[in-house]
């Protein structure tokens, strides 16, 4: 491997300076595409409480609508050329493509061969969900959602990248008179998973029907060596199902676009085998069907509205109405974050402590706006869902988490003197009853927060400085566990900030 990384290098210094002194022919052609497309990136990252150096290679290739990158990563902490001293995610040495298994385990070693390349995909994408008839999104995703989204919208499976890196997929296709979408949110290592199937009755007709389905199969997952709730984790479960109807009035395009749609939808947690909790409470195995109903439905919601586009503006209105412990969107971009919360939420309806009927009802009226500027060289969303309960009319209720959503992305060439290029996102629920108890916090277990910035190094074209930085879960050095925040009740995710400083060369 040393030879081989010492080789690589070498044609690299060797090649760069012939093939950029040509005016013309073959030479300009790959350095053409290699300033377009090839990217390498040198500095350094903190996963876990530990400084690593990093070197990643990142090419990427558009076909078309097909868009593919690759993450060709060597993250290490003393040497570059002592393989023993590269991150291992998760304990894998994802270079060995299961060299540790062939011989004595080749079915082992061939699992890990396949989850080794797989790492190596950082994104690949075809086509829009709802808009095209096929469509396909692998690897590090940003929105991973289910048909409109009120039990899944917007959820990411790279919370914590590149500590943990997940590989997820997202693809549907429409057949015409039906079609289905699937995800799971990390090949390798599948936790959740989701599907859609819809028809259209009608051939005069654009109306469709869908059923929909979410499955998280270890929600308690990050429970695990805790106190209180060890029991739990690899024991529960939540599930979602959903019904929705979606009609497409005015086609997708440039100019104008617009999309009536309606949904229902209702999230039960499922027990494996009997557990007793903090307290000693028990509770029975099974699904919990009993929440669905308590002198009458429960922990269930539904939302309607429009969504389309006006020129480049992308809008979407809807009104919600839930219940119980239900919340729209329930697994989102901070899912990763607020599961730990969210099975703790459950408890005391599953052990007999509270009545899911005590629970609140809520309304809410969410609306949503982006647009794409300069030929999609500046772009910015923003959504925000305004709750309240019948009880208390338009006033915000305390017990109704409010929502909300943005994200910027500035691409290069827009600036015409810097010419920075960077994106941000925040997402975050419970602010004004946060604002309201005095315990708001701009980052923690209910904020899904990230970004970067590239600057580009005066007159050295391909050569930039990216500062990257992102709110992620605390987790032990040794262990990989997440940490809580002390005395904390229910136990609520520590988050602490991480910051990589990267030399980015694209030749």
């Amino acid at each position: 491997m040393k030879k081989r990384l010492i080789v690589l290098i070498a044609l690299i210094a060797l090649f760069v300076p012939v093939l950029t002194a040509q005016d013309g022919g073959f030479g300009a052609s790959v350095m053409e595409w290699m300033r377009d497309y090839m990217g390498m990136e040198i500095g350094s990252v903190m996963i876990d409480g530990t400084s690593y150096s990093k070197v990643v290679v990142s090419p990427e290739v558009g076909i078309g609508r097909l868009k593919l990158g690759l993450y060709l990563p060597v993250i290490y902490s003393e040497d570059l050329f002592d393989p023993s001293s590269w991150y291992r995610p998760k304990g894998n040495n994802e270079w060995d493509f299961g060299g540790a298994y062939w011989g004595s385990d080749n079915i082992k070693g061939a699992l890990d061969l396949a989850a080794d390349l797989i790492l190596k995909i950082k994104y690949l994408e075809y086509g829009e969900p709802l808009e095209d008839p096929f469509f396909i999104k692998l690897g590090n995703l940003h929105g991973l959602s289910i048909g409109h989204g009120l039990i899944m919208r917007d959820y990411r499976n790279d919370s914590d990248f590149p500590s943990i890196r997940r590989v997820g997929v997202n693809t549907g296709i429409d057949f015409g008179g039906f079609g289905f979408e699937a995800l799971v949110n990390d090949l390798p290592v599948p936790q959740i998973y989701g599907t859609r199937l819809y028809f259209r009755p009608f051939k005069a007709s654009k109306l469709a029907i869908g059923v929909s389905g979410v499955a998280d199969i270890d929600a308690a997952a990050e429970l695990e060596g805790t106190t209180d709730y060890d029991k739990l984790a690899g024991n529960f479960s939540f599930l979602g199902a959903g019904l929705d109807l979606d009609l497409p009035i005015i086609k997708s395009s440039p100019a104008l676009g617009l999309r009536a749609f309606a949904d229902v939808a209702a999230t039960v947690p499922y027990v494996r085998t009997d557990v007793t909790h903090s307290g000693g409470k028990s509770i029975p195995k099974g699904l919990k069907t009993e929440l669905l109903w308590d002198n009458g439905p429960h922990n269930w919601g539904a939302a309607t509205g429009f969504m389309g586009n006006v020129a480049f503006i992308d809008w979407r209105l809807e009104y919600r109405y839930f219940t119980g412990l239900f919340r729209p969107a329930f697994f989102d971009a901070t899912y990763e974050r607020t599961r730990p919360s969210l099975v703790q939420d459950y408890l005391p309806y599953l052990d007999g402590s509270s009545q899911v009927s005590d629970a609140p009802t809520v309304m809410g009226i969410y609306g949503e706006a982006g647009f794409n500027l300069f030929k999609e060289k500046l772009s910015l969303v923003a959504g925000y869902m305004w709750p309240w309960t019948p009880e208390d009319g338009f006033t915000i209720s305390n017990d109704a988490n409010d929502e909300l959503r943005a994200g910027l992305l500035l691409k290069r060439g827009l600036i015409p003197v810097v010419d920075l290029a960077g994106a941000i996102y925040y997402d975050k629920r419970g602010i004004v009853n946060s604002i309201q108890d005095g315990s708001f916090t701009f980052f923690d277990e209910k904020t899904a927060f990230a970004g970067e910035i590239e600057i580009p190094i005066p007159k050295t074209p391909n050569l930039a400085i990216g500062l990257i930085f992102k709110m992620v879960a605390a987790r032990n050095s040794t262990t990989g566990q997440v940490e809580y925040v002390s005395g904390s009740s229910p136990l609520r995710i520590k988050m602490e900030p991480t910051v990589t400083i990267e030399t980015r060369f694209r030749f």
